[in-house]
C-alpha cells in the first residue's frame, strides 16, 4: 500500500518525509517576526504570530544537532507547519527547513533501509527509513516531535 507524505530537505542533503495527515501548510517567515523566548532551548528560535495566534519556530537542524547558523540568518525562513492532538489538544510548530521537495507517493511497506550515517542522528524520531526517487528519506514521527518539546509548549 502506498501513502502520501510531504517532502523535506535539510543541510547535509538530509531528506526527511511527514506523514500528510500531520502536516499544516508551508510558510515564509522574516526572521525579524520572530519573537525571542528567554529560557527556552536554543532550538527554539522563538514564536512569530502566524493567522492570530502564536506559533513556535524550530531550528529543525539544531533540534537533531545537526550544524546550524540560522540565529544570524537574515533572510526569509521557509518553514513547514506540522500539528499533533496528543492528549487531544490541537499542537502546532513551524519547522525551519532547507527545501520543499512537495509531496511523494511511498510505499509504507517499504523494507527498512539499513540507517546510514546522515539518518543516524534522527533515527529517534523516524518511524521509517526508505528509498523513494533515487533517495533514503526518513519518515518523521511528529507525535515524538512533539513529546520532545512538549516542556517547551506549554
Amino acid at each position: 500500500m502506498k501513502k502520501d507524505y510531504f517532502a523535506i530537505e535539510l543541510s547535509n542533503s538530509i531528506h526527511l518525509a511527514l506523514s500528510l495527515e500531520n502536516m499544516g501548510t508551508v510558510i515564509q517567515i522574516d526572521p525579524e517576526k520572530i519573537c525571542l523566548i528567554p529560557g527556552v532551548s536554543s532550538y527554539l528560535l522563538g514564536v512569530t504570530n502566524y493567522q492570530g495566534s502564536l506559533l513556535w519556530v524550530l531550528d529543525t537542524e539544531q533540534f537533531f544537532q545537526l550544524e546550524s547558523n540560522l540565529r544570524n540568518c537574515k533572510q526569509s525562513l521557509t518553514a513547514i507547519i506540522i500539528k499533533s492532538s496528543i492528549s487531544g489538544t490541537q499542537k502546532k510548530v513551524a519547522l525551519v527547513v532547507k527545501k520543499i521537495q512537495g509531496v511523494l507517493n511511498i510505499k509504507t511497506q517499504s523494507k527498512i533501509v539499513p540507517s546510514d550515517s546522515v539518518l543516524s542522528q534522527v533515527q529517534f524520531f523516524l518511524d521509517n527509513i526508505v528509498m523513494a526517487n533515487n533517495s533514503t528519506f526518513g519518515i518523521l514521527n511528529s507525535d515524538k516531535i512533539f513529546e520532545a518539546i512538549a516542556t517547551e509548549l506549554k
